[in-house]
């Protein structure tokens, strides 16, 4: 079996690690970054720790564009383009979830490329170069996006996410630092949690799964079985804080290399007809998919039950069912505790809808990595287990 893994990534973590970044930036000649944030961390007050830490070495922040949607969006991306260029910017700091991280890695494919029509650049390794330093700092713990090369943009002149894909994404330099994410609400601190257990599984499950990918996805779902539920419930739990941030960018790691499957392909597609957040979408589709993969994958599930119990001596069979009870007890106690809906008709989800998503599931890329064909009935089935 031939098998590439690629982590470029520098990753720095711990508590204060935010204030190595300027040092970080002050080695890579960086003088004038832009820095792209959302509304909710300014409002939180993490911008004023990041700040405080550029102050203190002396470092001025002048340019920051915080105009970034839960869902990025083609425009903000054009926006925040526009003000890189007009600024005379050279270098990308992006802080805060999955939507902010994103932003900045298709603005950097923009800057790369000398160009503003980002969907020309869609699919996979179109960008030639990797271009500007391109530091990400995420304020949730489950994109992982501070260490893959995939970016999802959604585009409102076709209603659908357009997927970017290129090593050339990877950020430089990863900041995780848990104090940048206590304030997290549980509702966010869910989801985020279930899109890198979705991330660490899928990674184990899939065609691309390989004995690197597979370590890494085993310690992260230990990891999430161990510490999600304390970070639900008291987001002050620095241990658990850090132990999910943790978690994150090894799943990142694992499915950036191993990709993931049928469980993404559903929710990219419902993220984008209801215009739900990529985590709430997973959330919804996760135990289905994983039923769909039970067949073909008894002998991954039977492995993963040891990072989440092994006291449990049955069949191989019985083993992987247990897995799959664990994962359906974790999403219970899940939504119990943050409020996530326990059904795409608590998202707004209508019959009428059924069609795009499953048209939208088809083209998804996500599912050519799957053990399991992504065929219309699956897609029907899955919707039908997560109404």
């Amino acid at each position: 079996m031939f098998v590439e893994f690629i982590v470029p990534t520098k990753i720095i973590t711990g508590v204060d690690a935010i204030f190595r970044l300027p040092y970080e930036l002050e080695l890579r000649d960086v003088k004038k970054p832009i820095l792209l944030t959302d509304q909710g961390i300014l409002s939180a007050g993490i911008y004023d720790l990041v700040k405080q830490a550029f102050d203190e070495y002396k470092f001025d922040l002048q340019v920051v564009y915080s105009d970034i949607p839960l869902e990025t969006s083609v425009d903000s991306v054009k926006e925040a383009y526009r003000l890189f260029i007009s600024e005379n910017c050279d270098a990308i700091i992006a802080l805060g979830g999955g939507s902010v991280i994103d932003t900045g890695k298709a603005l950097r494919m923009m800057v790369s490329e000398g160009t503003d029509d980002l969907i020309a650049l869609s699919g996979a390794d179109n960008i030639t170069k990797k271009g500007v330093t391109f530091v990400a700092i995420p304020t949730t713990a489950g994109t992982g996006s501070e260490v893959t090369g995939v970016a999802v943009i959604f585009d409102k002149l076709s209603n659908s996410k357009i997927a970017f894909a290129s090593d050339f994404l990877i950020p430089d330099v990863a900041v995780l630092d848990p104090e940048l994410t206590v304030s997290m609400p549980k509702k966010l601190t869910a989801a985020s949690g279930m899109d890198a257990l979705s991330h660490a599984i899928e990674a184990y499950i899939g065609i691309q799964s390989n004995e690197i990918s597979k370590a890494l996805a085993f310690r992260s779902t230990k990891l999430i079985f161990d510490n999600l539920i304390n970070a639900i419930m008291d987001g002050k739990d620095r241990n658990a804080r850090f132990n999910m941030l943790m978690a994150s960018p090894m799943a990142g790691m694992a499915f950036s290399n191993s990709m993931v499957g049928i469980v993404h392909s559903l929710a990219h597609a419902a993220g984008a007809v209801l215009h739900i957040p990529h985590g709430v979408a997973i959330s919804l589709f996760l135990l289905a998919g994983l039923k769909e993969n039970l067949d073909r994958s008894k002998g991954d599930f039977s492995e993963l039950l040891n990072a989440v119990r092994c006291d449990f001596l049955g069949s191989e069979d019985e083993r992987a069912e247990e897995f799959l009870n664990a994962v359906s007890d974790l999403l219970k106690e899940v939504r119990c505790l943050s409020g996530l809906p326990s059904g795409l008709l608590e998202v707004g989800y209508k019959p009428e809808f059924e069609g795009r998503i499953i048209e939208l599931a088809l083209t998804d890329g996500s599912s050519i990595f799957s053990k399991v064909e992504l065929t219309e009935e699956v897609a029907r089935r899955m919707i039908k287990a997560s109404l």
